[in-house]
């Protein structure tokens, strides 16, 4: 802000004169040159009868004045009356009555031709009427700077004499021949503006004003100042003149001071509102803040005369803005984090040393614990425990416990009583024999060491529940602490007690969370001889995350990578359903996309998204889309039941032609990867519901990512799930993942998605996102899954070690998602321990069949099961031969059990029965049941496989 210049009238008419005086305008010669309208109301001449003629002939006579009492000097010289107009000369001022009476001709102005005029005249009464005064001061505004005032008679239209006061000061035209410019009043006008008004002024800003006022002259040394600037100061009138303010107020942002008064020397441009410091003799104990404008003194020629400093004392205003800026940054500071002890520290680095000296924080251990508090007073026995302390002087430590350290407080305590009742205290004054200060050695001595004058002690209190108390110190030259610091520290306080009782809530249920997931999870996964593995979990409070690894017939093993979109307790809960489901679909021998399949279903009944009822293992599809072409020329099979790829590509509606909705539940938009490993045959096949295809590396030194066919995830529509089969050979290395390990990709790509499903209280589309991002080339999660597989090229030989040094390869320092990571080495199953026969489709064979059993079990000095084993292989031969067709096939497997397998070429499944006493057949099943620990059937692509297994030692 500033005042460029005076805004100028530029309609043309002439500025009134304040307190009701009038203009009149005389050239050199004494000639009227100027008649404003103030002038006709007052003496009722009109513009054309006065301008251009003497204006002494407007003045009374001597002989009138001396008629009334009045001096000669208030009427006209004779010679200027009777004499040529052209050598008049103006009105000379002078002094007398304010009232006149008198007549006499006029020869030149007058009511009449006559000059007739009544000898006993009165002042005119229209000289002092109010209506006068209010339209003579609206007709001008500028400032008088001419004579002072003098009493004139002048002569009224009507013949009245008229008694006026009159100011005389030189034409605004400038020149030689400018003339002057002279104010008339009546006798009852205000005082001249220019003469008493203005002295008056001045008087009142150098002896009362309450602004101080500095006036320095063009070598910035002070020659005026009034005693608000004194007062301010602390320094005599007398002392100050003829120094600079550098050298009188040195702690008054001397620097500053004479900095803006030279800028204002040198340019003539006033700045408005600047702000200096100090401390005034008044208050010592506190430093001042004034807000000081600066402008320049110039006299009527232009010439520098020097600076003028007007400041005004704008502390309690600019500590108000102090307290609402602290405030402001306080809630954009505190609370950036879930984390108690950086939310504790954040309170003390907003409010050290901006409000106070030195501060701690105290919160109650069920805070730290994320553990339920109950509304009301701190009970009895609380335990308190530091979780932060900031200092901004050289004292180390800050504060007198550690961090995490529990917190004792002596009975007497501002912080006790603050705790029991829940009020914020402010101690005004600390005094060194205080009793809780003396039963306090720890923070007494302290107190004393650094010389604490006051404290505040504010409790942390949420929705009715204390989670904790602040307290604030101070020592230094703040001053005490006052009723505004104690309003402005509850409010920090109240902002931090939100954010802790936000972060002791996710604490609980993050505990939580853990707790359920811990037994949901896996804990020693189960030994095989195909497969050695190690996994490896990071929990950061998704809750969604797994992998396991499922022992399946015949040797076989599946492994298992998922992921359930959202975060808290429900999708941990919905990830062990969908574990369960794996589980129990894995023991009826499904191939990976039949399994997927029927999980797709699972969780479209669980979310409420099924249409019309389709056959399990039914095609999903997404209308009008057709699932990619096969990478890499890889074997791919359409579904259980043998149709070709291409008519399910096209896909058939659901029951009475209707798509299927997708699912809504927790787990729709879920992520799996279902892999088998048959060490037999050393191989492997593997289909995706939307999740990253694992990563292997060979024996060579090769790494590559296996060409798993994309679908999306389950629950969601898309194209029918369809497996890949790999040959995999010894000591070949699989890495099973979830996306939250490639959550640092492409420089926080994955925290944004994090973000994203943050946002969304469901999650429903995180995994789903980013296993779909992790399917398609060059997407967010290439470079992580880069430097996956640069990592596993130099991994060591143990999977434990390779597991960890992926993660720290690939994990962020502060997860935002959960990961999970199994990590399996192959072995095959030699033929030392598989032994199989092709037999003929003969009855009389069962006898032969029993004795390669017990002869091969005799070789693998397994006889303890010779007995069982021969029953087992017994009856299956026999219904394979009895019920099924050719080809028939006994295999026994030594694994950590030992199995027995009949393949044949039918398709049916047997099905247990319980034979009455009375039935000779339908036992057979049932012997095996008993006979084995478990036992089922898995269908082949040219019949099936019944087989049952035994513990052995």
């Amino acid at each position: 802000m500033g005042t460029g210049g005076v805004t100028r009238r530029s309609d043309g008419r002439e500025p009134a004169v304040a307190g009701g005086w009038a203009k009149v305008v005389v050239d050199a010669r004494g000639v009227v040159t100027g008649w404003s309208s103030s002038a006709q109301r007052l003496l009722g001449y009109p513009a054309d009868r006065v301008l251009g003629r003497p204006a002494v002939e407007l003045l009374a006579t001597a002989h009138e004045a001396a008629a009334l009492g009045w001096p000669p000097a208030a009427a006209a010289p004779p010679l200027a009356r009777s004499g040529p107009t052209t050598a008049a000369a103006p009105p000379p001022a002078g002094t007398g009555p304010t009232t006149a009476a008198g007549s006499g001709p006029d020869p030149g102005l007058g009511p009449g031709s006559d000059g007739d005029r009544r000898p006993d005249a009165e002042p005119h009464p229209r000289a002092a009427s109010a209506e006068y005064t209010r339209s003579a001061s609206a007709e001008y505004t500028g400032s008088v700077s001419a004579a002072d005032a003098g009493s004139v008679l002048l002569r009224h239209s009507d013949g009245a004499l008229l008694a006026c006061r009159v100011g005389i000061r030189p034409s605004a035209a400038g020149g030689p021949d400018a003339g002057w410019e002279v104010l008339l009043g009546p006798a009852t006008a205000g005082p001249a503006p220019d003469s008493e008004l203005d002295r008056a002024l001045l008087e009142a800003l150098f002896t009362r004003s309450p602004v101080g006022l500095f006036v320095v002259d063009p070598q910035l040394r002070l020659i005026r100042v009034n005693p608000a600037a004194e007062g301010m100061q602390g320094v005599a009138v007398e002392a100050v003149l003829g120094k600079r303010p550098g050298e009188v107020w040195p702690e008054f942002s001397a620097d500053l001071t004479e900095q803006v008064m030279g800028q204002v020397l040198r340019t003539g441009r006033p700045v408005i509102g600047w702000e200096k410091h100090g401390r005034p003799p008044g208050d010592p104990g506190h430093e001042h803040v004034y807000s000081t404008s600066s402008f320049r003194l110039e006299d009527a020629e232009g010439r520098v005369l020097g600076v003028a400093d007007a400041a005004v004392d704008v502390t309690e205003r600019h500590r108000a803005q102090e307290r609402l800026k602290l405030l402001a940054e306080g809630g954009a500071r505190i609370g950036t984090s879930l984390e108690v002890t950086r939310t504790a520290q954040e309170l003390a680095e907003v409010t050290v040393p901006r409000l106070a000296d030195s501060m701690a924080v105290e919160v109650l251990e069920e805070v730290l614990a994320g553990e339920e508090l109950f509304p009301g007073p701190v009970r009895p026995g609380a335990v308190l425990r530091r979780a932060a302390s900031l200092a901004s002087g050289p004292a180390e430590p800050a504060g007198v416990y550690a961090e995490g350290e529990v917190s004792t407080f002596p009975p007497a305590a501002p912080s006790l009583d603050a705790l029991t009742d829940l009020r914020p205290r402010l101690v005004g004054s600390v005094e060194a024999d205080s009793a809780w200060v003396l039963q306090d050695p720890a923070r007494g001595s302290r107190i004393l060491q650094d010389r604490v004058h006051s404290l505040m002690v504010v409790p942390l209190v949420a929705q009715g529940r204390v989670l904790g108390v602040a307290t604030f110190y101070r020592w230094g030259a703040q001053g005490p602490f006052r009723d505004d610091d104690l309003t402005l520290a509850t409010e920090l306080a109240g902002r931090t007690a939100v954010c802790l009782d936000n972060t002791r809530r996710y604490l609980r249920e993050r505990n939580t969370l853990l707790a359920l997931q811990r037994t949901l999870l896996p804990g020693e996964l189960p030994h095989h001889h195909g497969v050695e593995v190690a996994h490896e979990y990071v929990h950061a409070g998704t809750g969604g995350d797994w992998v396991d690894v499922v022992p399946l017939s015949g040797a076989r093993v599946a492994l298992v990578a998922g992921s359930v979109p959202g975060r808290g307790v429900a999708t941990a809960a919905a990830m062990g359903r969908l574990r369960a489901a794996v589980h129990t679909l894995s023991d009826l021998d499904l191939d990976p996309e039949e399994l997927l399949a029927r999980m797709d279903d699972l969780v479209r009944r669980l979310g409420g998204g099924d249409g019309p009822e389709e056959p399990l293992g039914g095609r999903r599809y997404d209308r009008g889309t057709e699932p990619p072409a096969p990478p890499g020329g890889a074997p791919v099979t359409g579904g259980r039941t043998g149709a070709p790829a291409t008519e399910e590509a096209a896909g058939t509606p659901a029951a009475g032609g209707e798509t299927r909705p997708p699912a809504t539940g927790t787990e729709a938009g879920c992520t799996c990867l279902y892999l088998t490993y048959d060490p037999i045959s050393q191989r492997c096949a593997v289909a995706s519901a939307g999740h990253p295809a694992p990563a292997v590396a060979q024996p060579d030194g090769t790494v590559r990512v296996l060409d798993v066919p994309a679908a999306a995830p389950l629950g969601r529509p898309g194209a029918a799930f369809r497996r890949t089969e790999v040959d995999l050979p010894e000591n070949a290395v699989l890495v099973l993942y979830t996306p939250g390990l490639l959550q640092a990709g492409a420089g926080g790509a994955a925290e944004d998605s994090a973000d994203r499903a943050g946002a969304d209280p469901s999650g429903a589309g995180r995994a789903a996102d980013e296993g779909q991002a992790a399917e398609e080339g060059g997407d967010a999660a290439e470079p992580a899954r880069s430097r996956l597989l640069g990592t596993l090229a130099r991994a060591p030989g143990s999977v434990r070690e390779t597991g960890r040094m992926l993660l720290e390869a690939l994990m962020p320092a502060r997860p935002r998602q959960d990961a999970a990571l199994l990590v399996a080495r192959t072995h095959a199953l030699g033929p030392g321990r598989v032994a199989s026969w092709d037999l003929p489709s003969d009855p009389a064979v069962v006898s032969t069949a029993r004795s390669l059993v017990t002869r091969q079990l005799s070789a693998w000095a397994l006889d303890d099961a010779a007995f069982a084993t021969e029953l087992i292989a017994s009856e299956l031969v026999t219904n394979a031969i009895r019920y099924a067709g050719a080809p028939v096939r006994l295999r026994l497997i030594r694994d950590h059990v030992l199995t027995c397998e009949v393949s044949d070429g039918s398709s049916t499944s047997p099905r247990l029965r319980h034979a009455r006493t009375t039935d000779e057949g339908g036992r057979g099943l049932l012997l095996v049941a008993q006979c084995s620990e478990r036992w089922g059937t898995r269908c082949t692509e040219d019949g099936k496989t019944i087989w049952a297994e035994q513990a052995i030692a």
